[in-house]
């Protein structure tokens, strides 16, 4: 990824005057895409803010969801859009930081999208499906050290966040686990509770349902605190996993040659969503913390990631596909 020029770009959005971005209003309906299909975090945070751009812009949002490639095709159309404000994105951390050492063709250069404003943070929270026999992270480690490339782990696509917990998990449990990639968060829960693997990462808010239900069961989360939905489920590292902690969050993004007072509006509308008490009520329901920032703190965050997970990836000696 080319971070200089990314920044360089994002500098000169934020600095563009108030009073210039009120003036822009798109002339046509917005189209926010979603690289992941309905039923997992992304969408739902999506969907919970949709109307309230839709009240602040003035016109018709509308999602579109693009599922596929780890979320690739979807900020790979938000990257050849055309860049007057009228197609935006939700991407994530897996797609804009960790794809490019995964993928030999990502279909775009992340050099392509400009941040906007983070849209929220979600717990990873570690499940086993309820007929599996461990009931503790120091019993699925036992269980996966002596069955290597046996026990198998649900991901919601390649260098998703659930992906990142996996690799994260061998890497310091020093495991062999198996790696199965669906088409996103939601058909990955879909699959757990068919019992198609055995243990995964998701969001707190996609999971706890099924922990309701007793189909799925909850052993960790990748968080440096407990969640304070499960007080009793400790965090990675009180289960014995030193340093294991991964953020999950998703963001806005716009094509970069999107002109600074557009992408200044667009970032004042996320951010006044994201301050919303309903809003924040609706994300608290789902397990999800809105996260609203500014372009340079974004693309900082974004930054730090990449350089976090991309010598992981590679140590761990995965190829790109």
């Amino acid at each position: 990824m080319n971070r200089r020029t990314l920044l360089a770009g994002i500098a000169g959005g934020s600095l563009t005057r108030p009073a210039f971005a009120q003036a822009w209003a798109p002339a046509r309906p917005v189209t926010l895409v979603i690289g992941f299909p309905p039923g997992g975090a992304s969408d739902a945070a999506v969907r919970i803010i949709q109307p309230h751009l839709q009240a602040a812009l003035g016109q018709p949002v509308v999602i579109d969801n693009r599922a596929g490639a780890g979320g690739n095709l979807g900020a790979q159309a938000v990257a050849r859009a055309v860049p007057d404000g009228s197609t935006i994105g939700s991407a994530n951390m897996g797609t804009l930081a960790v794809n490019p050492a995964l993928l030999r063709n990502m279909g775009f250069q992340t050099a392509e999208l400009a941040p906007i404003s983070m849209i929220f943070n979600a717990v990873n929270t570690l499940y086993v499906v309820s007929n599996r026999p461990w009931r503790s992270v120091a019993e699925l480690v036992a269980a996966a050290k002596a069955r290597p490339d046996t026990i198998t782990y649900g991901t919601g696509g390649v260098g998703s966040p659930g992906h990142l917990c996996g690799i994260l998990f061998d890497h310091i449990a020093g495991t062999k686990t198996v790696a199965v990639p669906y088409r996103g968060g939601g058909p990955q829960i879909l699959a757990a509770v068919a019992g198609e693997h055995d243990f995964g990462f998701s969001p707190l808010g996609t999971l706890l349902p099924h922990f309701q239900a007793g189909t799925l069961r909850a052993l960790g989360v990748a968080t440096r605190t407990r969640a304070t939905d499960l007080p009793d489920v400790p965090t990675m590292e009180q289960a014995g996993l030193a340093d294991f902690e991964v953020l999950n969050w998703d963001g806005i993004v716009v094509p970069s040659a999107t002109p600074g007072p557009i992408r200044a509006r667009i970032g004042e509308v996320v951010r006044a969503t994201l301050a919303n008490p309903q809003v924040v009520a609706d994300f608290a329901r789902r397990g999800l913390v809105p996260w609203p920032t500014t372009e340079a703190a974004m693309a900082a965050q974004l930054a730090s990631d990449t350089a976090k997970w991309q010598p992981l990836i590679r140590a761990a000696g995965i190829e790109p596909s």
